[in-house]
C-alpha cells in the first residue's frame, strides 16, 4: 500500500523522537527540545471541570458541545470584534493536531500545492502529504528576521491552492505584525488563494503586540480557515482540545471526516476548555509574562556567547544559528546532548535546509535554562578552542 505522508515530516519526526529516546536514558537532562508548556494546568481550570461534568449530558455532537461553541465565539466578539455562528462556523477538535489534519484533508485535493513558510511545523508535511498535496515553499531567512516577506509570498504563491500561515512560527518565534497580516491577506485575495491561518500560539505574543487574525482582514472571511485551541494558552496540552472556525461548508467538510474518524472531542476536556474561557480569563497573561522573562533569559545568554538567532516575538522556541562552529545541527544536538544533557532540536526537523539551525524551547523554569545556558556555554567555549 503506498504511502501518503510526506517523507520529509516522517524524517523530522524521527530525528526529534531519536533525541529524546536518548535523553530518556540519561540523568539530569534539561529539556530545551518539549514543544507542550512545563506549566501547570490551573487549579480553577481543573476544579471548574469536574464541577460542570456533573451536570453536563454525556451525549454529545460531532462539532462539539454547544456550549463551548458559544463561549469561542464569544471570545472573538470580545477580544477582536469578529462575530461567529456558533452553529455553523466552528467546530471543536482533538486538539490542534487533528484539526491540522482535518483542514487539510477538506481542503486539499490530490495535485493541489499548498504554499508554507520555510522552516516549518513539520506536521503540516505529513497533513499535506496524507491529502495527496504537494508542497511550495516560502522562504524567510535571518535578513528577514525568519517573517514572510511580501514579494517572495507573491511569486510562491502563484500556482498555490492554500497558504499556511502559523503565527507566531513554529519554530522561528517570528511574529508577522498587523501590516504583514494584511499584506499578506491581500496577496490572498489577488491570487484567490485560501489561508490557513494557525493562531494556536495567538495569546504568546511578546512587547506588547497583539495579533492580528488573518480572518479580520478586508475580503477574508470567506477564504481563511483560524485554527487555534487551549493547550499554549492555558497548559492544557493532555486536555487535546482545540477548535477549527471557518465558513458553513468547510465546517460541513471537517464533521464529515471527524464522524467517520474520531467522533466528538472527549466531554471531559471540552468542559476544561469552557471552564478555561469562562472562568480563567487572566491565565493567559499571567502564563506569557512568564514565557517573555524566559524569552529575555535565552536572548541574553545566547548574545552572552554570540550565537545569532531569530528575533522571538512569540511563540515558545528559538532559532539558533550554530553555523560558525561548523558542525550539522544533527551532530551538534546529539554532542550537546551526551555531553552536557541539553537537549535541542536539530533545524531539519523543520525544513531540509536548515542543517545549520536549531530549536531552542523556552519551556523549562528559569533557573533551568540559566543552567543549561551555562552548560552549552562550556560545550561552546571548547568548541571554540579547538578541545571538543
Amino acid at each position: 500500500m503506498k504511502n501518503r505522508a510526506v517523507s520529509s515530516g516522517e524524517k523530522a519526526t524521527s530525528l526529534r523522537y531519536n533525541l529524546m529516546e536518548l535523553a530518556a536514558e540519561k540523568k539530569d537532562v534539561i529539556s530545551l527540545g518539549r514543544g507542550d508548556p512545563d506549566l501547570d494546568t490551573p487549579a480553577e481550570i481543573i476544579e471548574g471541570t469536574w464541577r460542570r461534568m456533573k451536570t453536563t449530558p454525556s451525549s454529545i455532537p460531532v462539532r462539539g458541545l454547544l456550549e463551548l461553541r458559544r463561549s469561542v465565539a464569544n471570545h472573538y466578539q470580545i477580544t477582536k470584534g469578529l462575530d461567529f455562528d456558533p452553529e455553523q462556523e466552528i467546530i471543536i477538535t482533538n486538539g490542534g493536531q487533528e484539526g491540522l489534519f482535518l483542514t487539510m484533508l477538506a481542503l486539499v485535493d490530490p495535485g493541489d500545492s499548498v504554499a508554507t513558510p520555510d522552516p516549518r511545523y513539520s506536521s503540516y508535511d505529513q497533513a499535506i502529504g496524507a491529502a495527496g498535496g504537494s508542497i511550495v515553499e516560502i522562504p524567510t531567512g535571518k535578513d528577514l528576521r525568519f517573517e514572510l516577506d511580501a514579494d517572495d509570498l507573491r511569486q510562491g504563491i502563484q500556482d498555490a491552492k492554500i497558504l499556511v500561515l502559523v503565527n507566531p512560527s513554529n519554530p522561528t518565534g517570528a511574529l508577522v505584525r498587523a501590516d504583514g497580516v494584511r499584506r499578506i491577506a491581500e496577496a490572498a485575495r489577488d491570487l484567490d488563494v485560501v489561508v490557513v491561518s494557525d493562531e494556536i500560539y495567538e495569546e504568546v505574543v511578546y512587547d506588547n503586540e497583539r495579533l492580528l487574525s488573518t480572518v479580520a482582514c478586508e475580503g477574508m472571511r470567506e477564504r481563511t480557515v483560524t485554527l487555534s485551541g487551549f493547550s499554549k494558552a492555558y497548559a492544557m496540552t493532555g486536555f487535546r482540545v482545540g477548535y477549527l472556525i471557518g465558513d458553513p461548508a468547510f465546517i460541513d467538510a471537517v464533521e464529515r471526516l471527524k464522524a467517520a474518524t474520531s467522533g466528538p472531542c472527549p466531554l471531559l476536556s471540552q468542559n476544561a476548555a469552557l471552564t478555561a474561557l469562562e472562568e480563567a480569563p487572566n491565565v493567559p497573561a499571567e502564563f506569557r509574562a512568564i514565557y517573555q522573562r524566559r524569552r529575555d533569559c535565552m536572548t541574553a545568554g545566547l548574545d552572552a556567547m554570540g550565537i545569532s538567532y531569530g528575533h522571538p516575538g512569540g511563540g515558545l522556541f528559538m532559532w539558533a544559528d550554530i553555523s560558525p562552529f561548523g558542525v550539522p545541527a544533527e551532530e551538534f544536538c546529539l554532542d550537546v546532548l551526551r555531553q552536557t544533557g541539553v537537549l535541542m532540536f536539530p533545524g531539519k526537523s523543520f525544513g531540509q535546509k536548515w542543517e545549520y539551525f536549531v530549536r531552542i524551547s523556552l519551556l523549562a523554569k528559569e533557573a533551568k535554562i540559566i543552567e543549561a545556558l551555562e552548560r552549552l556555554g562550556d560545550h561552546i567555549a571548547k568548541l571554540r578552542a579547538g578541545t571538543r
